[in-house]
């Protein structure tokens, strides 16, 4: 199986099924530009550290984690915290990935996998955001412009831990260099507050 570690630019074409000699063409695919599965060999609850990725605590000192369960990786924030004196009364986590060319090829689909744990209030957010003039410089990261993008968010009333698709996330309008975020914003002090949210197979695919 072929894993991207981080915002990986694809160099060819990556096909998802055989094709034998009787075959007169290619199966479908769908070439990917970029993308991670979070397979990036750290303990499970360490911090994130993927090549390129910012994982930046805007609010509070929780950052985006790796966690591992079921012989899977994915990335985590939660504002939960076990050790009462390490809490935060605000916890705003971004997920920032690399520079990603929309120059390049046409039909840009962003898509992800998430879930959710223990959210129970939804002023406990998760946003997946884009921003066209974000320079990379964490210093610059809230002052830069983030669109937010419509993705299926799972809500308060669904199943801890279990994963649902983003849906296909239309980047095709935008052009030049962007940034995806992933931002999360909740509350170490309150537990209306301090829930979770996992997200997984993070890919943007573009068509020929």
């Amino acid at each position: 199986m072929f894993k991207l570690f981080g915002f990986a630019f694809a160099s060819a074409a990556l096909l998802s099924s055989c094709v034998s000699d009787d075959d007169t063409e290619l199966a479908n695919y769908t070439p990917t530009l970029a993308g991670t599965d979070f397979e990036v060999g750290l303990y499970d609850g360490d911090a994130l550290e993927i090549q390129g990725w910012q994982n930046y605590a805007e609010a509070g000192d929780m950052p985006w984690k790796s966690q591992y369960y079921g012989d899977n990786n994915y990335a985590e924030f939660t504002a939960y915290e076990p050790i009462a004196e390490d809490r935060d009364p605000v916890n705003i986590g971004w997920l920032i990935s690399p520079a990603v060319n929309m120059d390049t090829y046409t039909g840009e689909v962003l898509s992800f996998q998430i879930s959710q744990s223990y959210v129970t209030n939804a002023a406990n957010t998760f946003q997946v955001l884009i921003s066209t003039d974000y320079d990379g410089n964490e210093a610059n990261i809230t002052s830069a412009t983030w669109t937010p993008l419509p993705a299926n968010v799972p809500g308060t009333s669904a199943t801890y831990f279990e994963f649902q698709d983003s849906g296909d996330i239309d980047l095709s309008g935008y052009t030049g260099t962007v940034h995806i975020a992933f931002k999360v914003v909740g509350s170490g002090t309150n537990p209306n507050l301090d829930g979770g949210y996992q997200i997984d197979n993070v890919k943007i695919t573009y068509q020929n």
